[in-house]
């Protein structure tokens, strides 16, 4: 059972009197600050009203929140105007040649995006020049919109600062002028590089060392060696006639045969001459 503060019985519904002796007492040591006929037709309405009714009631107006500015490429009309000023076809200046939030065709495709390095032998690379400050302020924005793309226009944006920014860093003279936050577009800044080489050592150091197992040479059979060095198939083979009488020459020679052989070569010649002679004779 629920029991009311102001009501002497459990139960009871206290009368006027006690809400608003109540309400003496929750504004007791509050400022006396007369409402405003808006806020009086709230604190009055029989319902509940929203936020946004509310605002509507009061007049007060919303907080928007500010909108980042954003490059784009100019537009095909655009572009007309600056090649024709350009080529002295017409003398008008374009509007959009001093925006910096636009952005040629041919810059972006070709990636020239940031500006010119400063140089005293330069006057075009000083920040008084019109082209060098508008193409400052561009990049600087561009920088800052591709390091939280929203949308697949700011990523395709983001993409191309990237690859601009990676360009410059491939050229050795050029390395040195990148700044931080133009480095960690393409994850090569101090911090960046120097937590990739403290993963690299704690994995060098979770990594076991590899020791190559020793190989042991099988022994081969004294069959298959003396195959292998007599280099020729088993069993009579043409190789093997081929080498028997090449030995067997050998031995004829030191034992002296083949002048054997010669001598009774000749004796049979010598006997056949004389037979052919006495058949003559007769």
């Amino acid at each position: 059972m629920k029991f009311n503060s102001t009501s002497k019985t459990p139960g009871v519904k206290p009368e006027v009197e006690e809400k608003l002796f109540e309400n003496i007492i929750d504004n007791l040591g509050k400022p006396k600050v007369t409402p405003s006929i808006q806020q009086q037709v709230i604190n009055n309405s029989p319902k509940k009203l929203t936020p946004g009714v509310q605002q509507k009631i009061l007049g007060t107006p919303k907080v928007q929140p500010k909108v980042k500015p954003k490059v784009r490429v100019e537009t095909m009309s655009e572009r007309i105007e600056r090649l024709t000023y350009q080529y002295d076809e017409n003398d008008k200046r374009p509007i959009h040649l001093d925006n910096p939030l636009i952005v040629s065709q041919e810059d972006m495709t070709n990636r020239n995006l940031r500006p010119k390095q400063f140089s005293n032998m330069d006057p075009n690379s000083y920040p008084s020049n019109p082209k060098q400050k508008k193409a400052l302020t561009t990049w600087e924005i561009m920088v800052d919109q591709a390091k939280k793309p929203k949308d697949k226009y700011d990523r395709e944006s983001a993409k191309q600062v990237r690859e601009t920014i990676l360009d410059s860093w491939k050229k050795p003279t050029m390395r040195k002028y990148l700044g931080e936050d133009e480095l960690e577009l393409i994850g090569r800044s101090k911090k960046q590089l120097e937590a990739k080489r403290k993963i690299e050592q704690e994995r060098m150091k979770e990594r076991p060392v590899y020791v190559e197992p020793f190989v042991y040479e099988p022994v081969p059979k004294l069959k298959d060696y003396m195959e292998e060095k007599a280099g020729f198939q088993p069993g009579i083979t043409k190789d093997l006639i081929q080498l028997q009488s090449e030995i067997k020459k050998n031995m004829d020679y030191v034992m002296g045969r083949d002048d054997q052989k010669v001598e009774s070569k000749e004796s049979e010649e010598n006997k056949n001459d004389q037979y052919k002679e006495d058949e003559d004779d007769r």
